[in-house]
């Protein structure tokens, strides 16, 4: 297959931020859940056995969500490591047990950036938590929570996801 380039990159006007809104979890239920991918391969559309996403939601510039491309030379693969890290308040009892359950879970995530776009986490693979750190700091200003990270591999970059085809999975 030959890798044809069509165009190239402008810069535009600065009218961009960045950051996570907000997150929402659902449980990975495999290939039950289809997409019907859209312009510019978005995903425009759900179908198929739906399951809840349940939103977890972050203070401003405490979550961070990255796709890192691993492209190979040697062996002539390539993948993306896709991350997200959110923070929780208040460890109690409540947020323990969620981090327990999420801890053992496979899971599909939705991302909502600071611009209004959605990206899914889990398109192909399910998203594992890879750490969490539940303390009550030191300080008065230090977190007493959580920090999750979550991390799936996907051939492919993350696919963005139509606002209306996002809310379709949305519940609480």
């Amino acid at each position: 297959m030959a890798c044809l380039l069509t165009s190239g990159y402008s810069l535009g006007c600065r009218d961009n931020i960045g950051g996570v809104a907000e997150v929402y979890i659902g449980e990975w239920n495999g290939s039950s859940l289809t997409y019907q991918l859209g312009t510019n391969s978005i995903i425009g559309t759900f179908s198929g056995a739906t399951v809840s996403f349940y939103t977890f939601q972050q203070e401003i510039e405490t979550a961070s969500y990255t796709e890192n491309g691993v492209f190979s030379i040697e062996n002539g693969t390539s993948f993306y490591e896709i991350t997200l890290s959110i923070s929780l308040h208040k460890l109690d009892a409540a947020l323990r047990n969620k981090i327990l359950i999420l801890g053992q879970g496979k899971w599909r995530i939705l991302i909502k950036d600071q611009r209004g776009a959605y990206h899914l986490m889990g398109y192909q693979n399910p998203v594992r938590v890879t750490t969490s750190t539940p303390g009550v700091g030191k300080a008065y200003g230090d977190l007493n929570g959580a920090v999750v990270t979550f991390m799936t591999k996907e051939p492919e970059p993350a696919y963005l996801v139509a606002t209306s085809a996002a809310l379709q999975l949305i519940t609480a």
